[in-house]
């Protein structure tokens, strides 16, 4: 539907997610009674009941209805509104998504209505995470999203980053402490948060800079950090301080390794990631992993949902077992004919540890080969599945549920611009062959 930021919609659906059938507020435990991506109304307006269930193309359908229909003509009223490109209307999305349409100028949001109005985007960071129900269970949930739509809001806005903190915090996992509802890392980053300050001039860009493969190939200190620094997490590369061809595929790898997008650039959070001690060995699995109310947290969990993405399976690794994944567990428990009962025990463990599958060459026969794209109805089948797995491995975070729906159609769309293809959505052998299914 036009005019609506796909940026938006994708931090939405990373952390709504998807259930196809209808489930309690996680925070009152009653009401309202959600489905799909997080929606409570039916197409009449209706709210839903337990017991109701949809597919995920009426799933897909709703979110796109509610959102051009309720969340979006309300944010019309921010001034900046029509100067925004999409990832600022897409962030600002997702947080009315989350919680309310009409948030800007209400009672309870003076402070994000203020940092909107007089576009003190230096603030935005600041303005965001008040909004998280401090000393609930949710809070570290919320405040992970905040952080989130912060970043993808400030990656559209020259000359302003997410904090060094920040950064840090969402390239970091969750280490259980005293605080029941607060992980080390979550206190550790609201310790260094940035705090709101009055006017909103907008600060210089920071001094570091991207690294990345050009002609002539960037060279200096900072790119023989980078080439030690992959060496530390076991890349075969020379730290000559010279980012040539060997350096950005060793950085794709690590990026890929990590479930950031694998686009060869050295930005802060591949650089933030890359500052952390590798580990030696996969940790060992010492409790039963499964969705619970409140919500399990822990860097298990972390690793869990890496584990995960390295076999294709598109999660978030937040380090939260939320119904995200839960899942992505069942999913892959139910292609390695295992009981899918998203519970993550020794035997799902041991699976997941081995090494990923890979991917058997398609039918040489012209005829076994379709091209797949975005259809009505959705294109459904193992290829779909395939191509969604393969992508989830090139770094793109895409649901492998063999469904071709909008999301896969820009996943496809996105891995297509990355490799210098036609950004056209359509599957066809050259896609194939560079996604190799």
């Amino acid at each position: 539907m036009a005019g609506v930021p796909t940026p938006g919609l994708d931090l939405i659906k990373t952390f709504e997610g998807l259930s196809l059938q209808a489930y309690p507020d996680p925070k009152t435990g009653n009401l309202p009674i959600t489905i799909g991506w997080g929606s409570t109304r039916n197409k009449n307006g209706q709210p839903f009941k337990l017991g109701d269930r949809i597919t995920r193309e009426e799933a897909d359908e709703l979110l796109m209805m509610q959102v051009a229909n309720t969340y979006l003509p309300p944010q019309q009223r921010i001034p900046a509104w029509s100067t925004m490109n999409d990832n600022q209307r897409g962030a600002i999305l997702s947080f009315a998504y989350n919680l309310g349409a009409n948030f800007f100028g209400a009672s309870g949001f003076e402070t994000l209505s203020r940092v909107l109005r007089n576009q003190e985007w230096r603030n935005l960071e600041a303005a965001l995470i008040l909004y998280r129900n401090p000393g609930t269970n949710v809070e570290e949930g919320l405040l992970r999203r905040r952080l989130s739509e912060a970043n993808v809001f400030l990656a559209g806005t020259p000359g302003v980053a997410l904090s060094t903190a920040g950064q840090r915090y969402l390239a970091g996992g969750r280490t259980p402490s005293g605080n029941r509802y607060l992980s080390q890392e979550a206190q550790a980053y609201l310790a260094n948060r940035p705090t709101v300050s009055s006017g909103g001039g907008v600060p210089t860009a920071p001094e570091a800079r991207l690294l990345s493969l050009t002609n002539p190939y960037t060279n200096g200190q900072d790119v023989q950090q980078v080439q030690q620094a992959l060496v530390r997490w076991g890349a075969n590369v020379v730290a000559d301080g010279y980012f040539g061809p060997a350096t950005a595929i060793a950085v794709e790898q690590f990026q890929r390794s990590q479930g950031l997008p694998a686009d060869g650039v050295v930005g802060p959070q591949t650089w933030a990631r890359l500052q952390q001690s590798p580990p030696a060995q996969p940790p060992a699995q010492n409790r039963l992993l499964r969705l619970t109310n409140p919500l399990t947290s822990g860097s298990d969990v972390l690793t869990l949902q890496q584990a995960l993405s390295r076999q294709g399976i598109a999660v978030t690794a937040d380090g939260i077992f939320g119904p995200g994944t839960d899942r992505a567990v069942r999913q892959f428990q139910a292609s390695r004919a295992l009981t899918a009962d998203g519970v993550v025990g020794p035997e799902t463990w041991t699976r997941l540890q081995q090494q990923t599958p890979s991917t058997p060459p398609p039918p040489t026969s012209p005829s076994f080969i379709r091209v797949l794209r975005l259809a009505n109805p959705y294109t459904r089948g193992d290829d779909v599945r395939a191509v969604q797995q393969a992508i989830a491995r090139a770094g793109i975070p895409v649901v492998a549920d063999g469904v071709f729906g909008p999301g896969t159609d820009r996943a496809v769309r996105q891995y297509q611009a990355s490799r210098a293809l036609t950004a056209d959505g359509v599957v066809g052998s050259r896609t194939r062959t560079s996604l190799g299914v």
